[in-house]
């Protein structure tokens, strides 16, 4: 059996075009992600600091999408550390907790784009005319 957080010689390791995407969730929120094929990492409270370290070390992972209580759990310099790195890419992402419930990032969502392209879109449903 082959430990897939092994990690593979400097020779054989992916290009950065073709690195993974991963998901930070809480333990019983990756159900969804992994039906759709993604390798989802479900986290529990006081493991937040460990893992983040551990998965922003595999050199094979281009995007960490990390949800929003996951990410807050993370020390201040351990963030520092990976926006400065680059690489991977952490998003981070809201679940809705209740039916109906737009996901909560839908601000830093909307940040980002302002920040991107310089213009403010706001993000909401669709208005019929």
């Amino acid at each position: 059996m082959v430990d897939r957080h092994q990690k593979a010689p400097a020779e054989t390791r992916r290009p950065p075009s073709t690195r993974r995407l991963e998901m930070v969730v809480r333990p019983g929120d990756g159900l969804g992600f992994r039906l759709a094929g993604v390798t989802t990492h479900e986290v529990g409270p006081g493991q937040e600091a460990a893992r983040f370290r551990e998965l922003l070390g595999d050199p094979e992972i281009g995007v960490l999408a990390v949800e929003t209580e996951v990410l807050s759990a993370v020390p201040e310099p351990l963030l520092a550390r990976a926006v400065s790195r680059g690489l991977p890419v952490v998003i981070p992402f809201a679940l809705p907790r209740r039916y109906g419930e737009a996901g909560r990032g839908r601000e830093y969502v909307a940040a980002l784009i302002r920040r991107a392209v310089g213009y403010h879109v706001k993000l909401g449903p669709e208005v019929k005319r």
